[in-house]
């Protein structure tokens, strides 16, 4: 499979990379026969190495991120005359425990105790965050290293445990709903609105590409938006674009969105 026309069409060069990668695991799997998986991938970058695989018929895949509701997965490649349930899973599962009554710990919590630790963003997969524990699918090789090292989340004490996938509690993520005008429904004034900061910051957001679009890196302040879009902003968190409505008496439009609590 040839890299450079496969992914001529992207222009982000992180996400090149990471289909560099994938194709020279397909080309090892169409050689060797053998299995390959990814790293962790958001769902836009899972639906360009699906675009990519499937240009050979002679591979087959799986993705799978430990459970139905998963946002990260890792992508199996495997030869054609395979089955998926003959795969060694490199999936595994970890459950963190702690006393967090006086205080309440976030998705940002969690990643940073695990970050700090050396590891890489991309061996980890969802965060699932309960009231007094919280569950990680993290990959097969850090496992055992996060269970012996990880003893503290935000300066309370916790406990590591491993558990089997079947023991995973999916927890919808909590979000605040928040209201805001705009005169616009370009990127940087969506942004102005959802953040409570100012056009000149937003656009320095998205110029430094800290910004991502239903999981794609945008660099242009001027992108529409639109009802439904999910919006990452590197520092500030997650949100979500519930409505673009009407105009009001005054010319601006009505925006309805919820923030990542």
């Amino acid at each position: 499979m040839d890299k450079l026309k496969l992914t001529s069409h992207i222009k982000d060069i992180d996400l090149k990379n990471k289909m560099f990668k994938i194709i020279d695991k397909a080309n090892s799997c169409l050689k060797n026969y053998d299995v390959k998986y990814s790293d962790f991938l958001n769902p836009f970058e899972v639906q360009n190495a699906i675009a990519i695989l499937n240009y050979n018929d002679d591979l087959k895949y799986t993705i799978d991120g430990g459970y139905e509701e998963s946002e990260r997965r890792l992508v199996y490649i495997y030869p054609f005359y395979m089955e998926y349930e003959d795969i060694q899973v490199n999936l595994k599962f970890i459950q963190i425990e702690g006393n967090f009554k006086f205080k309440s710990i976030s998705h940002k919590d969690y990643l940073g105790a695990l970050l700090s630790l050396g590891i890489k963003r991309e061996k980890i997969g969802d965060i699932i965050i309960h009231e007094n524990f919280c569950q990680i699918i993290v990959s097969n090789d850090i496992c055992d290293f996060i269970i012996m090292n990880l003893e503290k989340v935000a300066r309370n004490n916790v406990k590591v445990k491993e558990i089997s996938r079947e023991n995973l509690v999916y927890n919808p993520p909590n979000y605040k709903e928040t209201s805001f005008t705009v005169s616009s429904s370009r990127l940087d004034c969506i942004i102005s609105g959802l953040y409570n900061i100012s056009r000149q910051e937003s656009a320095k957001l998205i110029n430094s590409e800290k910004v991502q679009v239903n999981y794609e890196k945008i660099t242009s302040c001027s992108k529409e938006i639109k009802s439904g879009c999910l919006i990452s902003v590197r520092g500030k968190g997650r949100s979500q674009i519930i409505n673009i409505g009407d105009l009001t008496k005054k010319g601006k439009i009505k925006v309805l969105g919820r923030l990542l609590v």
